[in-house]
Order: C-alpha cells, then sequence, then structure tokens
C-alpha cells in the first residue's frame, strides 16, 4: 500500500516482452533473407543496433499515476504523434551516450497512445538492417540536435566574442577599433535608471523627449495587448466603426453613445478595441463623429475613462484628430464636455463641433458617406421633421 491507502502494483521488468521479441518471432515465421550490410549506401541516423533495441520495453498499461514528465495532453493539446517523435529519438540520443548507464527503457503507454508508439518506434529503434531501410523515408526533416531536442533558432541565445563588431574585421586594428563599437547597438545601450525617472516623472521634472518616449513604450504594451485579446464581445455592440469619408477626403468613424452600455461591460476591454480599430486609422487624417443620441446615465462615458483613454493613445491619435461631430447633444452633455475640454483635455476644445440635425452633419459629411443607426434616423425626423426619413438607414446596424 502507498501512502494514499491505494494498493502499490509491481511489476517485473525482465518479464516484460521485449521490443525485438515479437519481431524476432515474425521474422522467424516468414523465413526472411536478412539483408546484408554491403548492399546498403544510405544510413539511417537512427541505425539498428541490438544492444539498444535490448534496452526498449513498450508496456500497455493503464497506469492511475506515474512520476514521469508529461511530454503531452489532450487538455494542453500538444500532438500525441509529435511528442512520440521527442520521446522516442531523445530516448535514443540518450542511450547512444549514456547506455551503459541503464539497464532497461519502458515506454509505459496507454491504450490510446499505443498504436502511435508501435507505428514510430520502428523510425528510432529499426530492429534489423532491413527494417532501418524500410524506415528512412518516413523519419521527419526535423530529427533535432545531438540530444534529439527540437531546435528553434529563433530561441537560441546567440553571442559573439565582441557584440557589433564584424566578423572580418583585423585584430590588428586594436583596442580603439574595438573600443568604437561600445553602445552602438542593441545589445549594449542602456535604458538609464527606471526608478529614477518614475520620479522625475511624478516632480514633472522629465524632459519632453524623455516623457514622450516614456509614453510611446506604455502605449506599445496596450496595442500588443489589444492585439492579442479576444475583443469580439466588444466589437459585437457597433458601438465603433468605420464609414466614407468626409467632404475633404478624411475617414470618418462614427461611436454610437447608445450602444455602450458602461454598467454591463469590461470598460478596460472596450479601450483596447478603441486602440485595436484606431491604430491603423489614426496614421493619417481623421474626423469623428459621436451620436449622443437617445443615450441616457448607462451609456455616460466616465469623465476619468475619457481621461485615460486620451492619456493613453498615441499622439498621433490628437495629432490626426482635425474634428468630433458631437451629434444631438443635450444640455448637460454640453456643460460635461465644456468642463472636460477646458480643465481636463484643452487640446480638443476647438475640435469639437455640436451638431443638432442630422442636414447640419451633412454640410461636412456627404449622406451616401455615413451609415447612420435607424434609431438615429428616426429621432432627428422626429424632433427636425420628417426630411431624412427616406434616406435609407445601413441594413448593418
Amino acid at each position: 500500500m502507498d501512502p494514499l491507502g491505494a494498493p502499490s502494483q509491481f511489476v517485473d521488468v525482465d518479464s516484460l516482452p521485449g521490443w525485438t521479441d515479437a519481431y524476432e518471432a515474425k521474422q522467424l515465421d516468414s523465413h526472411q533473407n536478412p539483408i546484408e550490410k554491403a548492399q546498403v549506401d544510405i544510413r539511417s541516423p537512427f541505425p539498428y543496433r541490438k544492444d539498444i533495441n535490448a534496452k526498449i520495453i513498450l508496456w500497455e498499461q493503464a497506469m492511475c499515476s506515474i512520476g514521469f514528465c508529461v511530454i503531452n495532453s489532450l487538455k494542453r493539446c500538444y500532438p500525441l504523434e509529435d511528442a512520440t517523435h521527442i520521446a522516442l529519438r531523445t530516448v535514443r540520443r540518450f542511450l547512444e551516450i549514456h547506455g551503459e548507464t541503464l539497464e532497461k527503457v519502458v515506454f509505459a503507454v496507454s491504450e490510446l497512445e499505443e498504436a502511435t508508439y508501435q507505428k514510430l518506434l520502428p523510425l528510432y529503434f529499426p530492429r534489423s538492417l532491413e527494417e532501418e531501410i524500410q524506415s528512412l523515408p518516413y523519419l521527419p526533416a526535423d530529427i533535432g540536435n545531438a540530444e534529439g531536442e527540437p531546435v528553434v533558432p529563433e530561441r537560441q541565445i546567440r553571442i559573439t566574442e565582441k557584440p557589433g563588431v564584424p566578423d572580418d574585421a583585423s585584430d590588428e586594428e586594436g583596442l580603439e577599433a574595438d573600443l568604437s563599437f561600445i553602445g552602438s547597438h542593441a545589445f549594449a545601450r542602456m535604458e538609464g535608471d527606471v526608478d529614477k525617472q518614475r520620479r522625475l516623472i511624478l516632480q514633472g521634472q522629465l524632459s519632453e523627449a524623455a516623457l514622450q518616449k516614456q509614453h510611446q513604450r506604455n502605449y506599445n504594451r496596450w496595442l500588443c495587448q489589444a492585439r492579442a485579446e479576444d475583443l469580439s464581445d466588444i466589437a459585437s455592440l457597433k458601438a465603433l466603426y468605420q464609414t466614407g469619408v468626409d467632404n475633404c477626403g478624411r475617414t470618418v468613424m462614427v461611436v454610437v453613445g447608445r450602444n455602450i452600455p458602461v454598467t454591463l461591460i469590461d470598460m478596460e476591454k472596450a479601450l483596447l478595441y478603441f486602440i485595436h480599430v484606431m491604430d491603423h486609422i489614426a496614421v493619417k487624417e481623421y474626423v469623428l463623429v459621436y451620436f449622443h443620441t437617445l443615450t441616457n446615465d448607462y451609456n455616460q462615458l466616465d469623465s476619468n475613462f475619457l481621461k485615460k483613454l486620451y492619456d493613453v493613445v498615441d499622439t498621433k491619435y490628437k495629432r490626426n484628430l482635425k474634428a468630433l461631430y458631437f451629434v444631438h447633444p443635450t444640455f448637460r452633455s454640453k456643460v460635461s464636455a465644456w468642463f472636460f475640454t477646458t480643465f481636463t483635455v484643452s487640446g480638443l476644445k476647438d475640435k469639437i463641433h455640436y451638431v443638432e440635425s442630422l442636414q447640419q452633419l451633412f454640410t461636412a459629411i456627404p449622406p451616401e458617406q455615413i451609415d447612420l443607426p435607424p434609431f438615429v434616423l428616426e429621432y432627428d425626423a422626429r424632433e427636425n421633421g420628417p426630411y431624412y426619413s427616406s434616406y435609407p438607414p445601413s441594413p448593418d446596424l
């Protein structure tokens, strides 16, 4: 019994059938003539070796637990065949180098794994010269390094004797030539004291260039996260989308306030989605159209969120934003926007244009260049007359 109370199972390794036993019995029954060594021109990188094969045992046994490193599992989605290739070739290479230290190697496999091991074992442990030749075409192109381990060039650490110095540089150029390369390449470039930089930022003593560099680094982290995150739930809200161009040929981006359920979504994911969509748009001039139509308290974007968004985004967002059309504003929203643009983000104040009707919006953006939600059309027809009721809404909104 083990400490947990489960009955222990002891197996005599010598009593298990060896990897070559079944093959030798089959050879005797078929009376096949072995291939002479002289007839072979091309040899496998895993040649037939009787001494190594004698140590291999394939044992099909459903085990509750085994103290062995997991190479593949369905839970981790690692392919069984790839894992089997790695397991067999690393064991083979190990036995070639350190075989005298081991008596037996037992591959304890489940019923699901046994067929794969039976298929691939002949590639790495051929039981005859004939089987070695037959298995050669089925070996994978990548058979790993000298230990059988997979080789991924991107993960290798490459450190030269003199980083940054061309390989053909002569040693006769002296110490001055060597020193001239110091600090001129990424490997030797220092970032400085990060804690000190942070303290200077808080004290307002850091230079403008250093602040921009710090801001760019922070934005890049947000952008990488936005590209890696699953934001399909935010995209399905259709709260932010690209439409046509305005009278000046600038890209028009639409924000629908009513489609933003602030209390029901993760606002950090909303920020990530904004960055994901806008990063390639903001590289050139663009305009924003914000529909405040029929929004309520559950759709009001918090000023802290807007301030965070304004602080996080890259400078190209602010530089290339040429106009923000605030459609169907209320008195309360105008007051909030005035306070926000006056005391928080003053650079945005001159770009905001309050638009009371779609007719006014169409003087800047042609009606065929903007996709309008149906409720915006209905509201505008009710408030400003039925002039625009004949204008078709976007079928996707």
